[in-house]
């Protein structure tokens, strides 16, 4: 009688252990990552609230447009760093 053994089981205990190095680094890949981000982020609503109502009116928009557009841009940025994106 054959007894299925599951595939973890059937691989070397070296290989498994050299799996959790990468899912380790590709965790603090993507935490720095969302920092940088949201740094970004403050760093560039801070700029545009220090811009007076002219100068934004010649980047196409309003003061309270300021916070939706950062974050408009923030999803598609995050849409273009998925895997797969053209």
């Amino acid at each position: 009688m054959l007894t299925t053994i599951p595939t973890s089981a059937t691989r070397p205990f070296a290989l498994r252990m050299a799996v959790w190095p990468a899912r380790l680094r590709r965790l603090i890949n993507r935490f720095l990552a969302a920092v940088i981000a949201r740094h970004e982020r403050h760093a560039a609503r801070e700029a545009l609230r220090k811009l007076d109502d002219r100068q934004l009116e010649d980047l196409g928009m309003y003061r309270t447009q300021i916070d939706s557009n950062l974050e408009e841009l923030a999803q598609t940025r995050a849409r273009m760093q998925q895997p797969g994106w053209h």
